[in-house]
């Protein structure tokens, strides 16, 4: 019996060590499949810079495709609980555009490395799309659908133009705001993030308002 709360306490350590060797790989992987890209980052490479050894890596993660999958994953996550939460929030439409074009923004601000992996990667892979991304994306859009829906029956967004071709006119606008940020490696402040939002907004809601 007195021996059972030490084992406990043994196994709550090597849980939290493991959470932080994964963590510690993850983000050496972001900065590798940022700089080497895919295709040409390896294993040994994401171990010499998390400073673990070579078999810890595949201990967690087991291939290259499983540690690219964790990276994106930490992106799909981050977006999807903002799209939640706006879907969910009672504000008006217009003000959730508005903080769905800072966030990801924001993002770029604050994680250049993974917004880039997302561009270069995930978005413009047709690889990715066909193995892995189908689920994800159309998650993603069906998010921003519902928002859009909720823009139409709020009287901000023209019924007449489908929901879904909205959120498509919408993120398209944004994620090529990114890839311009992304391959001209550009410095993004809180000035410039504000302009650009603003200017999302005011060219989507000039084409889509209900006039």
């Amino acid at each position: 019996m007195i021996l059972e709360p030490i084992a406990e306490a043994q196994m709550d350590r090597n849980g939290r060590r493991a959470l932080v060797k994964r963590a510690q790989i993850i983000e050496a992987a972001i900065s590798e499949f940022c700089e080497r890209g895919y295709a040409s980052t390896r294993m040994s490479d994401v171990a010499k810079r998390a400073r673990v050894s070579y078999g810890l890596i595949y201990h967690y993660f087991g291939s290259k495709e499983v540690l690219f999958d964790s990276v994106v994953e930490t992106w799909w996550d981050a977006v999807y609980r903002m799209l939640e939460t706006e879907r969910g929030e009672t504000k008006p439409v217009q003000l959730k555009l508005e903080n769905m074009v800072e966030y990801m923004m924001g993002m770029y601000e604050a994680k250049p490395e993974i917004v880039s992996i997302f561009i270069t990667e995930v978005s413009r892979s047709s690889n990715y799309h066909a193995v892995h991304g189908v689920v994800n994306i159309e998650k993603a859009f069906s998010l921003v659908q519902d928002i859009m829906k909720q823009g139409q029956l709020s009287g901000l967004l023209n019924p007449a133009i489908s929901a879904r071709y909205l959120s498509y006119i919408f993120v398209g606008a944004i994620e090529s705001m990114l890839t311009v940020l992304v391959m001209g490696n550009e410095p993004l402040n809180a000035a410039r993030r504000e302009r650009i939002a603003t200017a999302i907004i005011k060219i989507f809601l000039d084409g889509a308002a209900l006039r």
